[in-house]
């Protein structure tokens, strides 16, 4: 009777631990466990820094810079290898990231903005006009522009890149891309959009 008992709890746990071996690799799937990404922040917003305004300090914020480091940390805390177009460029899909910044210095508050658009077909000619998706982000952090200018920036950012992971991820389109689609070079694409991109002055 003892034995019966034993085989039968032992069996119980052998289904639990399957459930939670299951749902281990839903959370993965969802956070984007061995998904690859290429993550590009397109030339102009390089060559085109935002002034933040201030009476008194005169003060060029490397948003193209900024935002890329941060984007990619982001992504790749989420668990999605990352490329760029600076490397080989390749992945499952293509995100172009948009970013701004703006400082209001009555409040002492840098916001900034993130539009992501996320392309799954390497072809420039058909996926230019037709990104998979597009979703934005904002973010917000308390600072000065006396001191730690950069980590505010980046503080801001942070926020505005969680919304968009969230939004991209949460999108059935992007779902069966990570799980359907092949890994492919973005290089043309990437070019492409290098040429065609007009970053904002503010938002």
């Amino acid at each position: 009777m003892k034995k019966r008992w034993l085989n039968i709890g032992l069996r119980s746990v052998g289904i639990a631990c399957l459930a939670l071996t299951g749902l281990s690799m839903q959370a993965q799937a969802q956070t984007g466990s061995e998904a690859a990404l290429v993550i590009q922040v397109p030339q102009s917003f390089y060559q085109h820094p935002v002034r933040l305004l201030h009476p008194y300090i005169n003060y060029w914020h490397p948003r193209g810079e900024t935002a890329a480091q941060v984007g990619v940390n982001s992504f790749q805390a989420k668990n999605y290898a990352t490329s760029s177009c600076e490397a080989d460029a390749k992945g499952q899909a293509l995100v172009v990231i948009e970013p701004n910044l703006f400082y209001n210095p009555q409040t002492g508050v840098f916001y900034s903005q993130i539009i992501a658009k996320v392309y799954d077909k390497p072809g420039a000619e058909s996926a230019l006009a037709n990104p998979l998706l597009t979703v934005k982000g904002e973010g917000q952090a308390r600072g000065w522009l006396t001191y730690n200018i950069e980590g505010f920036a980046q503080q801001s950012y942070q926020q505005a890149f969680d919304q968009v992971i969230a939004r991209i991820q949460q999108d059935a389109g992007f779902q069966r891309s990570m799980r359907q689609g092949a890994m492919q070079t973005y290089s043309a694409l990437c070019q492409s959009i290098n040429t065609l991109s007009q970053p904002k002055a503010m938002f």
